[in-house]
């Protein structure tokens, strides 16, 4: 028993629940190497580990368990590169987006920090001073709403000066008011 390992071992070691083993094992997916006939337990060999690792990362890849089924029980090689190669594109794919993500994430922290460490808490009234401000007034918007301040915004930056910019760039709290 010593190169067997109980569900709940196999589970840790593939970072995985009990139950998903069962169920894979129900579905034919992964099999336990060994089953105790007289209480049904089952112990998982080092080979069936490989194989749930696999499982865990093309799962990972989106991919549903019949397309990991089909792909595991590929006999041609050549089918099992392919489909490899294709799996690490889609992986290049993935990583560079949540890279693009990520990066967005720390601006925006960034962002909020820098606006965090200009604020200290008060307890009381206070004064505080604002930078000079542009404000769009209209005598013929008759409905006024966030979207129609962010249309003109957007036209509004489309016309100056990207460098230029920075001089009108305004906090996320943009108020609308019809009097």
């Amino acid at each position: 028993m010593e190169n067997y390992f109980t569900v709940g071992e196999t589970a840790k070691i593939v970072k995985t629940t009990s139950e998903t083993l069962r169920h894979y094992d129900r579905i034919g997916l992964v099999k336990p190497s060994r089953k105790e006939e007289w209480t049904g337990y089952r112990y998982y060999s080092k080979q069936d580990i490989v194989r749930l690792n696999t499982i865990r990362a093309l799962r990972s890849m989106e991919l549903s368990l019949g397309e990991i089924r089909e792909v595991l029980e590929y006999d041609d090689l050549q089918k099992i590169v392919g489909f490899l190669e294709r799996a690490e594109r889609k992986a290049d794919e993935k990583i560079a987006e949540l890279q693009y993500c990520k990066a967005k994430i720390q601006l925006a922290r960034k962002d909020y920090e820098k606006k965090r460490q200009g604020r200290q808490p008060v307890d009381g009234p206070f004064l505080q001073e604002f930078p000079e401000r542009v404000i769009l007034l209209s005598h013929t918007l008759e409905a006024p709403t966030l979207e129609n301040l962010w249309d003109y915004l957007r036209h509004f930056y489309d016309q100056i000066d990207p460098a230029e910019r920075e001089w009108y760039d305004f906090e996320d709290v943009a108020g609308i008011y019809t009097r």
